[in-house]
């Protein structure tokens, strides 16, 4: 027989200024008070069905749920501006405390939800609410982490396009305050997220959204005065943490470094726990990512995401004796590409894991990625980038608010341009995972004086197809007013994957300049980013052979394993 469950909407929590939040309130109707999962969300209460936890199944194993509408957000009062976290973490705090006093509360409560869900929950950990005894942040990241993953560019379309969505909220709440904007301003906000190729190849960028009263503008962004990414002080938050991300989520360094950082300052095992899916950003997660079917297993009820998380909070929140079993096998879990499998590991990258290395060097015509260090002289590829003719983006870790796709997409096309260069390996002839943290060494020159660099890893099938597997950025600039007398020693973050390279196909990094609108085009110039009103061409180059050493750095496993028994 089901469980009867009562739902109560609009219940007003107040905050500690007063203001009101309102919740919607999922419980069993009957039984003893029960733990309870708080999701605070600014997308609207009523539209939560996230793929990882809904209220629902949390009911159905004896939770309660309440799902609040954050501040200034659809039912609940006060005022709510973009990229401002300042009262996050003190409405967290006194909504974890309202729950727990609740008749209907045993005192016990715990935090989920995705992407803004669950910086949140990281703001309200670091308050300390007493009664807070667990979260679960399914792709999140924080402001130093996010810096280095994206090598000082700046996800473009990520950031104006949930702008834009701002921006029209914000139209539409002046115009039912009888205070409506100008036209002008509303045909831009449309444009932006209809047609975002052209305001987005303006120069200056900091002209974009540059509106009188828009309380998120991409000029005080530019200039310090907001950040687009909340910043934790990880030593104030004490409860135990589930982690959720995906291979292609914007976030996924940022949640795996968030993993690690807590399990540095508390590595007792089972209380920091990391789950690792093959998906991009999003709150469904289906088998189905970019050109790639993973599978049943691949999706978020494949994966048992949901009993997973309740799974945890029943070890964390339940009395002891109650709570699920700690499974046997290490508190990572991770999905292998090519496998299709998930697999369990220790720690993150897997302690197995062993590093390799793959030399870029030329060739006739096209470029090799050789697993020998080759004794070559000195010796370039160049190309030139030119900041009004950028690479388009297409695939890989990208938001898709706007128009551009996730995943793992096929770059053959782009790779035809002139503007991008390959290094390719021979066939593989047996399997190689790639399972860890990826890196690319790249001695870059340039004849500008600040610049860009972009560069990719793909899997290369028999049929000429080349799945996007990672990617990195990193901005250069000489120091001087000129051109650097060496290249560049660039150092870029590929990032983590677990991805199987099957016998046949050939790995592949291909380097250029530009991943636009993903990423903003260096203009090749140098000053803050955002600012110039100008751009220019640049002669590029990599340098492999004699005292230059462009490397390919690698982890994988020593062989291929058996996927996680089911």
């Amino acid at each position: 027989m089901g469980r009867t469950t009562l739902i109560e909407h609009d219940v007003p929590v107040e905050m500690r200024d007063g203001t009101v939040l309102r919740a919607d309130v999922w419980r069993p109707a009957d039984g003893p008070p029960a733990p309870a999962v708080l999701f605070r969300t600014p997308y609207g209460k009523s539209a939560l069905g996230l793929a990882t936890l809904t209220p629902a199944q949390c009911v159905d194993r004896g939770y309660a749920a309440v799902v609040q509408d954050t501040r200034g957000r659809f039912s609940s009062e006060g005022a709510w501006a973009p990229l401002d976290w300042s009262r996050e973490g003190p409405d967290g705090y006194d909504t974890v405390e309202w729950t727990a006093e609740q008749p209907w509360c045993d005192g016990n409560v715990a935090m989920a939800g995705t992407s803004y869900q669950a910086i949140v929950q990281w703001l309200a950990a670091m308050e300390k609410p007493p009664h807070l005894r667990a979260i679960a942040p399914t792709m999140s990241t924080s402001a130093p982490f996010d810096t280095e993953q994206l090598g000082g560019s700046l996800r473009l379309d990520h950031l104006t396009s949930w702008l834009g969505l701002t921006a029209l909220e914000w139209v539409q709440r002046r115009a039912a305050a009888g205070d409506p904007v100008d036209g002008a301003v509303v045909a831009e906000v449309v444009q932006l997220l209809t047609t975002p190729e052209v305001p987005l190849r303006r120069w200056p960028l900091s002209s974009i959204l540059d509106f009188e009263g828009f309380p998120g503008r991409l000029r005080d962004i530019f200039a310090g005065r907001v950040a687009t990414v909340a910043d934790y002080h990880l030593g104030e938050v004490g409860v135990p943490t589930f982690s959720v991300g995906g291979w292609y989520d914007v976030f996924s360094y940022g949640t795996i470094e968030l993993h690690r950082a807590m399990r540095a300052q508390d590595p007792v095992a089972g209380r920091h726990e990391l789950v690792m899916g093959p998906w991009v950003h999003s709150g469904q997660l289906p088998q189905v990512q970019g050109e790639v079917n993973t599978g049943l297993y691949g999706s978020a009820q494949g994966a048992r995401l949901a009993d997973l998380h309740l799974d945890f909070f029943d070890r964390h929140l339940r009395p002891a004796g109650e709570g699920a079993d700690q499974e046997l096998g290490g508190d990572v879990r991770y999905f292998l590409f090519g496998d299709d499998t998930w697999h369990r590991a220790a720690t993150w990258p897997p302690p197995e894991a062993v590093d390799a290395s793959w030399y870029l060097a030329g060739g006739d015509g096209d470029g090799r990625l050789l697993p020998e260090a080759p004794q070559l002289p000195a010796s370039q590829d160049t190309f030139t980038y030119d900041p009004e003719d950028p690479v388009p983006s297409h695939g890989g870790r990208v938001l898709q608010l706007g128009r551009l796709v996730a995943g793992p997409h096929d770059q053959s096309h782009l790779e035809a341009r002139p503007d991008v260069l390959c290094y390719t390996s021979e066939p593989l002839t047996a399997p190689l995972d790639v399972v860890g943290r990826q890196r690319l060494r790249l001695r870059f020159g340039s004849d500008a004086p600040a610049t860009a660099v972009v560069a990719k890893l793909t899997d290369v099938h028999p049929d000429g197809r080349s799945l996007l597997v990672a990617e990195a950025s990193l901005r250069l600039e000489a120091e001087g007013d000129g051109p650097a007398d060496e290249p560049f020693d660039a150092d870029l973050l590929l990032g983590d994957t677990a991805w199987r390279f099957a016998p046949g196909h050939r790995l592949r990094v291909h380097v250029t300049s530009s991943n636009f609108p993903h990423l903003d085009r260096h203009p090749n110039v140098p000053g803050p980013i955002g600012e110039a009103d100008r751009c220019c061409p640049a002669r590029q180059s990599v340098w492999y052979g004699g005292p230059y050493a462009s490397v390919l750095r690698l982890q994988t496993l020593p062989a291929p394993d058996a996927g996680e028994a089911r």
